[in-house]
């Protein structure tokens, strides 16, 4: 049975731990980042169901809002990433935690990312529908699904092309926090090497993934590495709206623990 702890963050914040209440105890604590602006509950109360779980497996879980995102209303005057690290000094400090699993979905997979770059403590990467070029694999599934269409749809999508005013083209390169083309194969293999354990999940509302190609094509060779795990949904929407899809991504991820980081030892009971 898992327990709750209320965790002083300091400044007026606070988040939310999730412990075993049984003595075992991985010594790893997931942290799971904002998607978005939706609070730290997470869409449809993703996240804390998937941060009881895991205690209940013996994986603490925590769960906090970033500055200025649900109850945590003010800003910070710090970089967001050194925000996220005073986060895991204070669960290192009170609870004696040094190894962590960090990320989540849409912009926290963005912010995990940079957070594992930094901070040597990480050692797993949790990324949904994180960074994905569009290259080759994109445009030639893009171009089977057009030609899926009948002729008449696609004589109507051409029409309407021709009727509507050019407009700027936004990419979501542009919406994301994600790194100059071509760092992410160097940034991929550094975490590889560092031994880190990563977690990749794409879906079908990833508008900019659509073909498992992709997956390889933007992060090179090191994608094969034995510490690297990769799925592709594309039945699924971005925030897990179907009941099914979310028991599914929390026993996905719960697997994933299980046979990741059973091998560390806990950490002091405090």
């Amino acid at each position: 049975m898992s327990i709750d702890h209320i965790v002083d963050l300091g400044d007026d914040r606070f988040g939310i731990l999730s412990r075993s209440g049984e003595a075992a105890d991985s010594g790893v604590c997931v942290i799971l980042f904002n998607a978005g602006f939706i609070h730290r509950s997470g869409p449809f109360r993703l996240h804390a169901r998937l941060s009881r779980q895991l205690a209940d497996a013996g994986h603490a879980a925590f769960r906090f809002d970033a500055p200025g995102i649900g109850d945590s209303i003010g800003r910070s005057d710090q970089p967001l990433v050194q925000t996220m690290r005073a986060g895991m000094d204070a669960l290192e400090r009170q609870f004696g935690y040094s190894r962590f699993v960090v990320g989540g979905l849409c912009s926290a997979a963005d912010l995990g990312w940079q957070v594992a770059i930094a901070d040597p403590r990480v050692v797993g990467l949790l990324s949904i529908d994180g960074l994905a070029r569009q290259g080759w694999s994109y445009r030639i599934a893009r171009l089977r699904r057009a030609l899926r269409k009948s002729p008449l749809r696609r004589l109507g999508s051409l029409l309407r092309r021709a009727r509507t005013a050019p407009r700027i083209r936004v990419g979501d390169g542009d919406l994301r926090d994600w790194p100059a083309a071509g760092i992410e194969r160097t940034q991929f293999a550094s975490l590889v090497e560092r031994g880190v354990e990563q977690f990749h999940l794409f879906t079908g509302g990833a508008g900019y993934f659509l073909s498992r190609g992709q997956f390889r094509e933007t992060y090179g060779r090191a994608v094969n590495a034995a510490s690297v795990v990769f799925h592709h949904w594309p039945q699924c929407d971005h925030t897990f709206f179907a009941e099914s899809d979310r028991r599914a991504l929390i026993r996905t991820i719960g697997d994933w623990m299980a046979q990741r980081f059973e091998r560390y030892h806990g950490p002091p009971n405090r």
